[in-house]
C-alpha cells in the first residue's frame, strides 16, 4: 500500500472512533429545523437573526452535542454553563447556547419527533 492509502486508512478510522465515541454517550436524539441567534448590543438592546438551519441534537446527562460540538449543560466545579434546556408544557422546545456576546437558539422540530414515534408504534 502507498503512503496515501495509509493514512486515508488513519482518518477514516479516526473519522470511525469519533463518531462510535459521539453515538455511544446513550443520549436522546433529537432534530432542530430552525435557529435563532441574538446578539446582545453595546447599547443593551438585542440584534435577533432568524435561522432556517438544520441538524441533531444529542443530549445526555451532563451534555448536550450540536451536530458534533459538545456543550455543558449540567457543569460540576469551575465548569462553566454552555447551554441551557428550555421545556414546555409538551417537553423540549429548545436548546439555548451562549456565545461570546450573545446565545443562538435550536428549537426543536416536533413534526421529526411526531413522525418517528408514529414509526415506532406502527413498527
Amino acid at each position: 500500500m502507498t503512503r496515501i492509502h495509509i493514512l486515508l486508512l488513519l482518518i477514516a478510522a479516526g473519522l470511525a472512533i469519533a463518531l462510535y465515541r459521539m453515538l455511544s454517550k446513550g443520549g436522546k436524539t433529537y432534530s432542530f429545523a430552525r435557529t435563532q441567534t441574538i446578539s446582545f448590543l453595546s447599547d443593551g438592546s438585542e440584534h435577533v437573526v432568524q435561522g432556517t438551519e438544520s441538524g441533531s441534537i444529542i443530549i445526555t446527562s451532563k451534555t448536550v452535542l450540536i451536530d458534533g460540538l459538545e456543550y455543558l449543560h449540567k457543569p460540576q466545579g469551575n465548569e462553566p454553563l454552555q447551554a441551557v434546556l428550555d421545556y414546555d408544557e409538551n417537553g423540549l422546545r429548545s436548546v439555548r447556547v451562549f456565545q461570546h456576546g450573545g446565545e443562538k437558539q435550536y428549537f426543536i422540530d416536533k413534526s421529526a419527533a411526531t413522525s418517528a414515534s408514529k414509526q415506532q408504534a406502527t413498527a
